[in-house]
């Protein structure tokens, strides 16, 4: 395999052949700063858009969490300049229900709602080939299991191809399962959101428009500059812990560990310019704010909390049509806003577009295939007898 590689115009290194690349896998203890530097540069320089694996994000994560299992780092590094061209994070699991054998999953973090790796631009192949490279040579695992991957990603397809083709003894198996609701912002700024809704649903999103607005003037508003941020977040943890997340201890601020995490991951980010917060504000009050991560041209929705003072207009769902048109028409930079939510998520209901979510499963020895290939056919078996027992009353019944 000597595929040549080159990054694009505005990069500040051109790859070479990609035999002059090392993927390695790395313990925490072995992140020195070097490569941690390496690292927020490689955030800023990405091609795949993933805050969840930003320097920011994990670090900040690992550190102010009891740690059940040690993180393992699969890190791609030119062999001449040591320029970090990819890198992902993951555990070691002796087996799951997709593959009984020992492998890498990503590593389990409830606040992470995308995963996969870190390319930079333009290193997409060269990282593939390495990665499947290693994977093949390695002995202590017999794949890479993606649970939620979003199947659109270049390097998912590229990794698949080069694992049909290229590769004895490795595949990329892909398995569709759902649909997220996104909002990419080239229709949104041809035609708005609204020509998208039912007149039921356009009716309704009017008549809570209203609603809140009878409580004062409604405003809506994007934190980004670093010396605000404190302060936005102060807002927004307050806002998140009331109502039944505080009552049923699930908002951030009931747990010192997620308040802890919370705090230096929006800090490390705000530098460079990673994270916003928005608000949609009544009079001097917040109805509803979210902290929303930037990773490449994209924004991912991740946490929200609305005040339940104004629960009858839906505050919640007017937050997100107010982020969704406030960014189509003044951060031209992006191009999508992510939701980072199951296919029944109430941003279904608002926002228009879908992006494929699934599992995939990366193999490297017959042995693995042969055992994913009897879970998957047990699997179908299973299907198939449920579907069975469940039409079998049906039948008896219209008899």
């Amino acid at each position: 395999m000597n595929e040549s590689v080159t990054m694009n115009e505005n990069a500040t290194h051109q790859l070479e052949n990609h035999s002059t690349f090392r993927m390695e896998a790395l313990s925490l203890e072995e992140l020195d700063t070097g490569l941690i530097e390496k690292w927020k540069q490689l955030d800023l320089d990405t091609e795949v858009a993933n805050p969840f694996l930003s320097c920011g994000f994990v670090c900040s994560f690992l550190k102010n969490r009891r740690l059940h299992q040690e993180p393992v780092f699969l890190v791609c590094r030119c062999n001449q300049s040591d320029r970090l061209i990819g890198l992902g994070v993951f555990q070691h699991v002796k087996g799951t229900t997709s593959l009984p054998l020992p492998h890498l999953l990503p590593f389990r973090c409830e606040h992470a709602l995308r995963n996969g790796f870190l390319i930079a631009r333009g290193a997409t192949s060269a990282f593939c080939s390495s990665l499947l490279d290693y994977m093949n040579h390695q002995r202590d695992w017999f794949g890479i299991e993606f649970p939620g991957l979003r199947l659109e990603q270049q390097w998912v397809r590229r990794l698949q191809e080069l694992s049909s083709t290229g590769v004895p003894g490795c595949s990329f198996n892909l398995r569709p399962i759902s649909h997220s609701p996104v909002v990419e912002m080239h229709t949104l700024r041809e035609k708005d959101l609204e020509a998208n809704w039912s007149p039921s649903r356009r009716k309704s999103i009017r008549r809570n428009q209203k609603r809140l607005e009878k409580y004062g003037n409604v405003d809506f508003q994007l934190i980004s500059s670093e010396n605000e941020m404190p302060a936005a977040l102060e807002r927004f943890l307050l806002v998140e812990n009331s109502g039944w997340k505080k009552e049923g201890g699930t908002s951030l601020s009931s747990h010192q560990e997620d308040r802890a995490f919370i705090e230096e991951m929006v800090a490390e980010l705000s530098t460079q310019q990673r994270v916003v917060i928005s608000e949609l504000r009544v009079g001097n009050n917040i109805a509803a704010s979210a902290i929303n991560l930037i990773s490449g041209r994209e924004m991912f929705a991740f946490k929200i909390g609305y005040n339940e003072d104004y629960a009858e207009a839906g505050p919640g769902i007017l937050h997100e049509v107010h982020l969704a048109r406030y960014v189509a028409q003044n951060m031209p930079q992006l191009t999508r806003i992510d939701g980072c939510a199951k296919a029944d998520s109430y941003l279904s209901q608002i926002w228009p577009d879908r992006i494929a979510i699934g599992e995939g499963l990366l193999l490297v020895s017959k042995w693995a295939q042969g055992t994913a290939q009897l879970v998957s056919t047990f699997r179908q078996m299973k299907h198939w007898a449920i579907s069975l027992l469940e039409k079998k009353p049906q039948q008896e019944k219209s008899s």
